[in-house]
């Protein structure tokens, strides 16, 4: 099933940002930059962007070492946003709370992005803007989901943590982040939704984005609880099995 229908060139470059390290994905390269010194020296990105001849022209910087916050548009207060974050997420020293409406879900997602990353990237690239992993996803589950009589349920797995988000149609109902190191993990925060949103599996519709060799048990468990269990593309084999967020290797940000 088609998920992403961006078509791909030679210039586009997205940098995913974790706790460990940046990922730098290409048309046809993926490489990963461990962060060995906080932040890493202008000196150090540019040798590294130069040795793999990864373009330094314009760039879509991807925060995905952060959560975000999910606010009704017509609710959300811009003087006030580090309030969204105050007893849910402890926020870390020197960041920038940015914020985006996505429009179509009529929401303002807030996220915070550590200011020496900015400055970082500026000083390498001609070009950056920066998103939120949440805000590239949910549009695109949102246009894929409107229409549907039944509830979808995407599951987007990544290391440490996964993404689930239950849609109504175009309406997201509910997003969270959870932690796993296993499949069991997994599937305790995957029922305890269900049984919150009374979801019978005949009553929703279960997606997982992408389908890599390294989740097979996850997959396998899904499947025994939810018989009809769909994959949104791009399907294993990933380029990078040890990537720790695969689907974003193939899934361009809109």
């Amino acid at each position: 099933m088609q998920l992403n229908n961006k078509h791909f060139t030679q210039n586009d470059l997205s940098i995913l940002i974790f706790k460990d390290g940046f990922s730098f994905c290409t048309l046809d390269q993926h490489h990963f930059l461990p962060i060995e010194e906080t932040p890493p020296s202008t000196e150090t990105l540019k040798s590294f962007l130069d040795y793999h001849q990864i373009p330094q022209i314009k760039a879509l910087i991807v925060v995905m070492n952060h959560a975000a916050v999910c606010v009704p548009h017509s609710l959300f207060d811009e003087a006030n946003k580090a309030a969204y974050f105050t007893g849910a997420i402890d926020l870390p020293k020197e960041v920038t709370l940015n914020h985006l409406h996505l429009k179509l879900l009529d929401i303002s997602l807030i996220y915070p992005c550590e200011s020496n990353w900015v400055s970082l990237f500026e000083s390498v690239l001609s070009q950056i803007e920066f998103t939120h992993y949440t805000a590239v996803l949910l549009p695109a589950l949102s246009t894929f989901s409107f229409g549907k009589a039944k509830k979808n349920v995407f599951l987007h797995l990544r290391k440490n943590n996964f993404d689930l988000m239950l849609f109504q149609g175009g309406q997201l109902l509910a997003q969270n982040s959870f932690p796993h190191n296993n499949a069991d993990d997994f599937l305790y925060y995957l029922f305890y939704v269900a049984e919150q949103f009374f979801l019978k599996p005949e009553q929703f519709n279960l997606y997982f984005l992408g389908r890599y060799l390294k989740f097979s048990e996850y997959y396998k468990g899904a499947q025994e609880f939810h018989p009809e269990v769909a994959y949104l593309d791009p399907q294993f084999p990933s380029i990078d099995p040890k990537h720790p967020a695969p689907f974003f290797q193939s899934f361009l940000p809109q």
